[in-house]
């Protein structure tokens, strides 16, 4: 029963969108096993981007996961949010606008490399010395250091924010929901995580090969359960996630919000 009137509020919500049933299109999320959503394809809309029910642009990724997209000025950008991990409206999305047309530019905000010049003497915090900085359009989307003044337990700690230069070791980033911290791994199999225990980012090397990193932090959960409760005094919330979703695609990683070890991505 209560599916059945889930069902019925949908269709009503479809229904005051301007929306048929005949249009609308259910997929699935492979990033949240038992995440649903409808979108539909409005006929001016660039072949790669639907749009959700409340407004807001995706796309589909090589690898199945679906994306959110942001109609700005200079076109339609393609975010590395993975639908479901953020409030679209809090990270300032745009939603589709219908006067961008099939032939609008497509804009993936891959931010450019640059290497130091001066030296840098590595150690087990810093393993890069190359720098991402985001291009003009990304910085105009993605503003972070305006919406961050109650974070600045890790804003303004070196040691954590030293993560935005590791672009070699990482490519995504979210928050593990118990223990409650930011993780972040490179490749769907990776050989090392990383986890903020509250002084630095402790490295969590994985069993074997092919293995998944849910597996890898499930393997890990109780000693850094054990770790994180001792050394970080900072207890994330909401306010601090949307932060760091808007500073990860300015690294130019993928954000995947909440991640849970029983549930696979």
């Amino acid at each position: 029963m209560k599916k059945i009137f889930m069902s019925i509020i949908f269709v009503i919500l479809i229904c005051d969108i301007g929306l048929s049933a005949e249009k609308s299109i259910l997929v699935t999320q492979p990033a949240y096993n038992s995440m649903s959503f409808y979108v539909y394809k409005p006929a001016n809309l660039h072949k790669d981007f639907y749009v959700t029910y409340d407004g807001y642009l995706v796309y589909k990724a090589e690898n199945g996961v679906w994306y959110y997209g942001s109609a700005e000025k200079n076109g339609i950008i393609k975010t590395g949010y993975v639908v479901g991990s953020v409030i679209p409206s809090i990270v300032k999305l745009t939603p589709y606008d219908p006067k961008i047309s099939s032939v609008a530019p497509i804009y993936n905000p891959t931010p450019k490399r640059e290497r130091r010049v001066t030296p840098v003497k590595k150690s087990e915090s810093e393993p890069e010395t190359v720098v991402y900085v985001p291009p003009a359009y990304a910085l105009e989307v993605y503003d972070p250091v305006n919406l961050s003044p109650n974070a600045t337990d890790w804003t303004k700690n070196s040691n954590f924010m030293a993560i935005g230069k590791w672009q070699k070791s990482i490519d995504r980033i979210g928050i593990l929901e118990k223990p409650q911290t930011p993780v972040a791994w490179k490749s769907d199999y990776p050989e090392v995580i990383y986890a903020w225990t509250g002084l630095q980012w402790r490295q969590i090397s994985a069993r074997g090969k092919n293995i998944s990193a849910i597996s890898t932090l499930r393997q890990a959960n109780y000693s850094l359960t054990v770790q994180t409760n001792k050394l970080n005094i900072l207890r994330w919330n909401d306010y601090d996630s949307h932060v760091l979703s808007q500073y990860s695609i300015m690294w130019g990683y993928k954000w995947l919000g909440m991640i849970l070890i029983g549930r696979e991505f």
